[in-house]
């Protein structure tokens, strides 16, 4: 069996004596490891390693940044950080040996941070409010939910649509695209309003339909186009299931697996949910736009990081040795057989097919109704597959 390596690693680093580092470094665990589910409801589990206390003469223990194919160093700097030699000079080295796969992300607790190892982490852009830095004692609620989104859209597109040779020293991740599917007689007014707020509030990119489509091109090339690197975010009205084109829209979606959130905002009811519109998280809408945006910025980064995490188990195994595999980023659905169907026409040698998806593993009602269509194919996550490969 090979060795396993992480997608992403995030590292927080603070001073120990900044009291509520460990509070921030707590909240940054949960948004990314063990407790998201109930957190962002988009589940993944981003490993998260803190820095902070002495390890024999060191300052903090290195960080491997060969043992992750991506690391993300979020670095709280305070006045004690700023006060404290050793940690100016451990900060130097680490950034020095800094390497190209490695994002720096620091956040200035201090009016000095700004001024905290000048020649190299003057580099990078920091995470602050509209103060330039956090109060650290002040409003951690308000400091938390600023870091939380500013981190999730950066650790978005640092995983979305990034190569794996990209040069993060030289070059600025591409923007997210939220488009803005909706129906125009019932979600047009709250559409408009989520755009305005994203061009208001965050550093994304919005496409909203005919606003956005070139002159001369097709509608429906237009949206393909664009869907592939975007992430997607409907609002469910009661008309939006008898429009033709979101309808459209959504299955498009699905089929260029784009992210997906839904906001609900059905007010009487819907003649017919639309069966296709399904298989994401969902919100309800409560004039709550900065949970949407989270919820968005969260599923692309459950999307991206389980299909390289998946991946990566393929590798550590050699699945594709023995079998041939599909990865799913998100659990398994019947529109999935779509998948399933271009990868026969695509492949020469079918051999026993896997499809793997992320854990937790489906109920056994799903899976029965998957398997009622193809019984030979085996529908597993990374916790049950140990026991699979020994079975075969």
């Amino acid at each position: 069996m090979k060795k396993f390596k992480s997608p992403l690693s995030i590292y927080v680093l603070w001073h120990p004596e900044f009291k509520e580092g460990k509070e921030y470094a707590k909240s940054i665990y949960n948004t990314y490891s063990g407790e998201n589910g109930s957190v962002t409801h988009a589940k993944y589990e981003i490993p998260v390693h803190y820095r902070t206390q002495p390890l024999g003469s060191a300052t903090f223990a290195k960080i491997p940044f060969s043992e992750s194919d991506k690391n993300a160093i979020i670095i709280l700097v305070d006045d004690n950080m700023f006060n404290d030699p050793n940690w100016t000079d451990t900060i130097d080295s680490l950034l020095k040996a800094k390497q190209k796969n490695t994002r720096i992300f620091p956040i200035p607790f201090s009016s000095y941070a700004f001024d905290f190892n000048p020649t190299y982490l003057s580099k990078f852009q920091f995470i602050k409010t509209d103060q330039n830095y956090l109060l650290p004692d002040k409003d951690f609620e308000n400091n938390d939910k600023v870091i939380k989104y500013r981190l999730l859209e950066s650790i978005a597109k640092f995983l979305f649509n990034v190569e794996d040779n990209y040069d993060t020293n030289e070059h600025s991740d591409p923007p997210i695209k939220l488009f803005i599917s909706h129906a125009k007689q019932d979600g047009k007014e709250l559409a408009l309003k989520f755009r305005n707020h994203i061009y208001s509030n965050t550093k994304l990119k919005a496409f909203f339909d005919a606003n956005d489509i070139a002159d001369g091109h097709q509608f429906e090339n237009e949206i393909k186009r664009h869907i592939d690197h975007s992430a997607f975010v409907i609002f469910n009205t009661d008309e939006y299931a008898n429009r033709e084109w979101c309808r459209k829209e959504v299955i498009i979606a699905k089929r260029y697996r784009c992210p997906i959130i839904g906001v609900m905002d059905i007010k009487k009811g819907e003649r017919r949910s639309f069966p296709y519109s399904g298989n994401f998280p969902t919100i309800i809408w409560d004039d709550n736009f900065e949970e949407i945006i989270n919820l968005v910025l969260s599923q692309v980064i459950s999307d991206k990081y389980n299909e390289l995490y998946l991946k990566s188990i393929l590798k550590m195994y050699d699945l594709e040795k023995h079998y041939s595999c599909i990865v799913l980023p998100k659990a398994p659905e019947l529109f999935n057989y779509i998948d399933v169907e271009n990868f026969k026409a695509k492949e020469k040698d079918i051999k026993s097919l896997i499809v793997l998806y992320p854990d937790p593993p489906i109920g056994i009602e799903e899976l029965s109704l998957l398997n009622d269509i193809d019984k030979n194919i085996k529908f597993i996550t990374p916790l049950l597959l140990p026991t699979y490969i020994q079975e075969i």
